[in-house]
């Protein structure tokens, strides 16, 4: 697949003119982004930054985003000289919402296609749905990782930010695989767990999330895209958040759950979404998201090829037998770092899933104790 020029015409390339006094600071993300990128530079780029200001659609009603607010700060941060990157500017949006959500799936389809990882700067969380459609256009299935305080399921006919995890489930309930990380109890109910535990998604609560914060980082091994709701950060921490909350994740934890989503082979995009704009660039909210972004990017600079991008030949293999399942567990140990996976046989051993794990979920296995993360995984994938 090959990138089509005409991308560029669902863009404004313009580049506010307060960031043109970090254009020529050397080494920093400035001087690699605020030049204009030609269809070369994107066919070659291995991240590309993308604006989407459009909140019509957001819950309880629209507000003002500003993604050139994120990247005021952004442009401050250090560059990655072994990472090629552009700044694709700002989508211009469509004259209704579904013209926008059409535009950002052809983005999606188009740069995941071609392996560029888009990064996202959105306005509210419905985005998401479109991101997913396009990211299904280029792969049969997908696992999402979400990270916010609430469960975007509330009844509505149509998408709005808090309830476009219906609208996904409703297109591609088989083909799409959810998990929520860093949710907060007294913003969810009884009914919304039932219909995200009858569709198999994964829930993470906030408190035992922060309690190690290390076990996400097989979760989210294992996600095609990462969707980040500022809202799932405390309000001291992130005070333009839509709907800000006293309790969340620290500033240094989003940013490890970034590292952690960067770092994954299998993770093709990033998008954050939420951050209301205060018609000012110097603003800690926007400066926590562009470190959370750069955060992400870090973890791309520093992937290892491992699997899906390496053969499991290479691994270590290691059989565990388990009560009650037919089938041992067989782990792949990855002898360079240490990483773990674990094999699971599904339905008339026709296929198998490879599933990330820690080493701590193999050592709890074979001295016969089933880890939180190991028990998801059998009732995910063995039912």
């Amino acid at each position: 697949m090959e990138i089509n020029e005409d991308i560029f015409h669902y863009f404004n390339r313009q580049r506010p003119e307060n960031l043109n006094q970090f254009s020529n600071i050397e080494s920093f993300l400035g001087e690699q982004l605020y030049l204009e990128p030609s269809l070369s530079a994107l066919t070659n780029a291995k991240i590309a930054i993308i604006g989407i200001d459009e909140t019509r659609n957001a819950y309880p009603m629209p507000y003002l985003a500003k993604a050139d607010n994120v990247r005021y700060w952004l442009y401050q941060l250090s560059a990655f000289n072994n990472l090629p990157i552009v700044d694709l500017g700002n989508l211009i949006l469509g004259n209704t919402i579904s013209d926008t959500y059409k535009a950002v799936e052809y983005i999606t389809e188009s740069l995941v296609g071609c392996g560029v990882i888009p990064i996202y700067i959105c306005g509210s969380h419905d985005i998401t749905q479109a991101i997913v459609n396009g990211l299904l256009l280029v792969q049969r299935k997908t696992e999402v990782g979400i990270i916010d305080s609430q469960f975007d399921v509330i009844n509505s006919e149509s998408t709005n930010s808090r309830s476009f995890i219906n609208q996904i489930l409703k297109t591609y309930k088989h083909r799409t695989l959810i998990n929520i990380i860093g949710y907060q109890s007294y913003f969810t109910s009884a009914n919304q767990h039932k219909t995200l535990n009858n569709n198999n998604i994964d829930t993470y609560r906030l408190g035992l999330v922060r309690q190690n914060i290390d076990n996400m980082e097989p979760v989210l091994r294992d996600c095609d895209m990462v969707s980040f709701d500022v809202n799932a950060i405390r309000q001291t921490d992130m005070q333009a958040a839509h709907q800000p909350s006293p309790n969340g994740f620290y500033a240094e934890e989003a940013c490890q759950l970034a590292t952690f989503a960067g770092l994954s082979d299998k993770s093709k995009l990033f998008s954050i979404f939420e951050l209301v704009s205060k018609n000012t660039p110097i603003e800690m909210s926007a400066h926590l998201a562009a470190q959370v972004i750069w955060h992400y990017i870090f973890g791309v600079s520093q992937r290892k090829n491992d699997y899906p991008m390496c053969d499991l030949d290479d691994y270590k293999k290691i059989f565990v037998k388990i009560n009650n399942l037919e089938n041992d567990i067989i782990f792949y140990q990855n002898p360079k770092n240490d990483r773990f996976w674990m094999e699971i046989p599904q339905k008339n051993n026709e296929n198998i899933a490879i599933v990330s794990c820690s080493k701590a979920d193999y050592v709890q296995l074979v001295n016969n104790n089933i880890s939180d993360r190991i028990n998801r995984i059998l009732r995910r994938y063995c039912p």
